[in-house]
């Protein structure tokens, strides 16, 4: 494994990453190891399919900063309960900062992010996966945020667990949910949000125009975040083939009273 990281790796922290991998392939028990590559540098995944036949949705799992692809609980558990919901998962290891880095220490990583999110979802597309969509927590939230115009012809929707509000103007939270096109859900664990009151209404605000964005506040409570997660993510995807088979009627009848006019 060490010839992965032999090469220069820029910002992120290589040794954490190695040392991770190393830990992960020891004790891996569900799903299986998929060594991906963005920017010429190899990164660890972890690939969980669904049991299900015929499913073509799989959901890219992002997790917070300093951490990795099979953290317990809420990492562990998104990547392995989703596939027993239809979904299978894609967890990737994100750019790391030292031990103790503070948020504002991984701003100069989004670009290094974005490429593995794109290496993943090309992963995925050839895998023929047709509804790809991205969860994130903490850091790995913002991650999925500021990515969203580089991704938003790839993904079908995003989720986003106690993402980071920050003064810091390279991390622009809410303008990147105000822009936010893709259906959103914005899921606020209570007792880690400092002002939550005044953030969420924020947040609401800034994600006014969207109509597909969904905030709710939950407690501290793992499962109950996994069962909100796939639960929406089933309704928004039914509600997107809803308006798609709607669109293509329209077209369908708008193309037959063409042929009709010109007949006539």
């Amino acid at each position: 494994m060490s010839g992965f990281w032999s090469f220069a790796c820029g910002a992120t922290d290589i040794a954490r990453e190695a040392d991770y991998a190393a830990r992960i392939t020891k004790t891996l028990s569900v799903g299986e190891i998929v060594w991906l590559q963005a920017n010429k540098r190899k990164f660890l995944s972890i690939y969980t399919e669904t049991e299900y036949p015929d499913i073509k949705e799989a959901a890219i799992i992002l997790h917070d900063k300093g951490a990795h692809p099979d953290r317990k609980p809420l990492i562990y558990d998104l990547r392995t309960e989703l596939p027993k919901h239809r979904w299978s998962t894609l967890a990737l290891q994100m750019p790391l900062r030292e031990t103790g880095a503070e948020a504002e220490d991984y701003f100069d990583l989004f670009v290094e992010a974005t490429a593995r999110m794109r290496a993943a979802v090309s992963f995925l597309e050839a895998k023929e996966y047709e509804n790809i969509v991205i969860v994130g927590h903490g850091m790995g939230a913002l991650m999925a945020l500021q990515a969203q115009n580089a991704l938003q012809d790839d993904i079908k929707a995003s989720v986003i667990i106690d993402v980071p509000v920050t003064r810091n103007t390279a991390a622009r939270t809410m303008e990147w949910i105000r822009e936010a096109e893709l259906p959103l859900l914005d899921l606020l664990v209570s007792r880690k949000i400092p002002n939550m009151a005044v953030s969420s209404a924020k947040r609401r605000l800034a994600a006014k125009d969207n109509t597909h964005y969904r905030q709710v506040s939950i407690n501290d409570d793992e499962a109950m975040m996994v069962k909100r997660v796939y639960s929406w993510l089933r309704r928004t995807m039914e509600t997107l083939a809803s308006a798609e088979n709607g669109d293509e009627a329209a077209e369908k009848e708008s193309a037959k009273n063409e042929a009709d006019a010109q007949g006539n």
